[in-house]
């Protein structure tokens, strides 16, 4: 009885250690996939960040390039320049060329006599046009170049500027410049 008891026991423990041993390579098992999740889990979180921060390089790449490509001028009325038009105005010496010939300037306007507001506009930028050969605007072509930028970019953009300095010595408003335009016929 002794030895039943013992072999009992013995099976009893037997069946203990294999049961905790089929338990224990069932929990290693169960851990090792999990840790193969977690694993998994952060190589594709590594992968998505480094993704998502080309993405918001890329996306500031392309902000940077549309504000390159930003328009000089505002289509409203009247026309007006945009921050792009306003630092090229600066950076090309373009305020200080129009500032320093402003008088010159004025004079060949004043000559054609402008009635409205859009008249001295039109003559503003005609009067720069007629000066693309002289000399004294060879440092803005360069500008021109180096910005890849065309002269009527110039025009335009000094056109403006020497319409708001004339109207304002002449006491006009700006924002009437529209109803004086002959192609709007409302």
């Amino acid at each position: 009885m002794e030895n039943e008891s013992l072999a009992t026991l013995l099976i009893f423990v037997v069946n203990i250690i294999v049961a905790g041993l089929v338990g224990f390579v069932s929990a290693s098992f169960k851990i090792g996939q999990y840790k193969n999740k977690v694993d998994t889990l952060e190589k594709n979180s590594d992968k998505q960040e480094k993704g998502l921060q080309e993405t918001r390089d890329k996306v500031i790449a392309c902000e940077t390039s549309l504000k390159e490509r930003e328009p000089l001028t505002r289509k409203q009325s009247p026309v007006s320049l945009t921050d792009r038009g306003n630092k090229s105005l600066i950076d090309s010496g373009g305020k200080k060329f129009v500032d320093d010939n402003f008088e010159e300037l004025k004079e060949k306007i004043e000559k054609r006599s402008p009635t409205t507001s859009y008249d001295v506009q039109e003559l503003s930028k005609q009067a720069i046009e007629d000066l693309k050969n002289d000399s004294r605007i060879t440092p803005l072509k360069e500008y021109l170049f180096k910005e890849g930028m065309v002269l009527d970019d110039l025009v335009i953009v000094l056109g403006i500027y020497l319409r708001d300095k004339i109207l304002e010595t002449k006491g006009w408003n700006v924002k009437e410049i529209d109803k004086y335009d002959p192609s709007n016929n409302s």
